[in-house]
């Protein structure tokens, strides 16, 4: 009887709970950036953990738990939203949110999905888990105003609006990558575009600054 206990398959047990719910966490992320809220099974999270589906609902509440763990897990990640300022002055710093965005593709895709099915994972329940995003997006503008002050970007753009405008700089060929192949004529996955557009960047906010 020992040895068949010893034997029971690993996702029917569960030694380390903490271990458990990084497992599932990672899972999750993989199937959510794959399939969105709507098309991830709790069953195929709960295979690609190795661990019992049972355990998703124990330690989230469910799919929807889930979710919500996963994206305040990485929010409060080093490269988190992909939106945080890399760190130093412009323009400098611009290709930094491309780097970062471009180590975490499943990020990328999850917030795509979030996009598209915001009512399936929201509901009425939308304002939920807001507060720290908003929060968080203030720290940014505050670092966009900071850089008006010190000359490296223009001081009479709104904050918020140059905000926006610096992501999408960086991030398009990432989240766009057919329409920046087409544009370009190169395949925007290879370094060799990595390197051009990095180069792009510093170039684009060096003109911003007085």
């Amino acid at each position: 009887m020992i040895a068949t206990r010893d034997r029971e398959p690993e996702r029917n047990r569960e030694r380390n709970p903490e271990r458990s719910r990084e497992r599932i966490v990672g899972a999750a992320l993989g199937e959510f950036a794959a399939k969105g809220f709507a098309g991830a099974r709790v069953a195929d999270i709960a295979r690609r953990a190795g661990l019992n589906k049972q355990l998703i609902s124990h330690h989230f509440g469910g799919k929807l738990g889930l979710y919500r763990a996963v994206m305040n897990r990485r929010r409060s990640t080093a490269g988190g939203e992909m939106a945080g300022p890399p760190g130093g002055p412009m323009p400098e710093a611009l290709p930094g949110f491309y780097d970062r965005a471009s180590a975490d593709p499943e990020w990328i895709r999850v917030l795509l999905w979030e996009t598209l099915e915001r009512n399936d994972v929201h509901g009425t329940d939308h304002a939920r888990g807001l507060d720290e995003r908003v929060e968080r997006y203030r720290g940014r503008l505050e670092w966009i105003r900071d850089e008006q002050a010190a000359g490296r970007l223009p001081d009479d753009l709104d904050a918020d609006l140059l905000f926006l405008s610096l992501m999408g700089a960086a991030l398009y060929p990432l989240i766009l990558p057919m329409v920046a192949e087409l544009v370009s004529g190169e395949d925007p996955t290879t370094e060799a575009f990595a390197r051009r557009h990095r180069d792009h960047l510093v170039a684009l906010a060096g003109r911003l600054g007085r």
